[in-house]
Formats: C-alpha cells, structure tokens, sequence
C-alpha cells in the first residue's frame, strides 16, 4: 500500500496549525492599515469631487465629517441644504475642525483639517481656501 503514514499526516496538520497561528495576527495588521488607507483615498476622493460638482452645477455642497463617516449636502435656495449621500466608514475614526463647503467658483469656505485613524495609524488631510487637498502621514 502507498501513501503516507499517520505520523507524517500529523507532522503536516501541526506545521499548518503553526503557520496559521503566526500569520492572524499579521493578518488583522495588514487588513487594519488598507481599512485607513482606503477611508483617506475616499475622503480624499470626495473632496476633489464635490469640488469639480460646485462648479459642474453652480451650486454649493458641503462635506460634514462625523465620528464615522461623513454627509454630503447640496444647497438649495429655496430650501437649504439637503442630504445627498450619507456613509459610514467601518474600522476607522474621523475628526474635523469644521465642514466644509465646496462653491462654483472652485474655493472652499474655510480652511479644513480632517484627522483619519485607527489602530494601524492616523492620517491628517488638509484642505485650503483654494481647494488644494494635502495629505500628511502622523504615525
């Protein structure tokens, strides 16, 4: 009879059982640090669309950063703002000093710092008057 025999069957399932044990772990790091990577290329994202959509559109649009994720709004002058997308960024925590609004002529209503984190790091983007968006690295 060939194959293989109980011991070599164990020595194989053991080894497996160890690589699996030691790779997790490095696992959770990899997934955490691509969850904050990809919340500040959607930030980063947005910011330049809602930018090029107040000019497409002459009208003004708001980007309002909450714990988890953040609102989009555009104006209405008949009404205010209104909700146009809402979304929630899972694994990663937001911070803003304030909200800002994108108008037609391509300039932001003030000047924004958005702070993006979680347990793999923390991102900072800038965003000034003139719709420049700069990204910084803190830990």
């Amino acid at each position: 009879m060939k194959g293989f025999t109980l011991i070599e069957n164990l020595t194989v399932v053991a080894i497996l059982g160890f690589v699996i044990i030691i790779a997790v772990p490095f696992q959770a790091k990899i997934r955490h640090r691509y969850a904050l990577e990809m919340a500040v290329w959607e930030i980063h994202s947005k910011m330049n669309y809602l930018k090029y959509q107040a000019m497409k559109n002459s009208t003004p649009y708001r980007l309002q950063i909450f714990d988890y994720g953040y609102r989009i709004e555009k104006y209405d002058p008949l009404s205010g703002w209104k909700r146009v997308e809402q979304k929630i960024i899972l694994d990663t925590r937001l911070e803003a000093n304030n909200s800002p609004i994108f108008y037609p002529e391509g300039t932001v209503s003030n000047l924004a710092s958005i702070t993006i984190s979680n347990s793999a790091g923390k991102y900072r983007l800038t965003l000034a008057i003139s719709g420049r968006i700069k990204i910084i690295r803190l830990a």
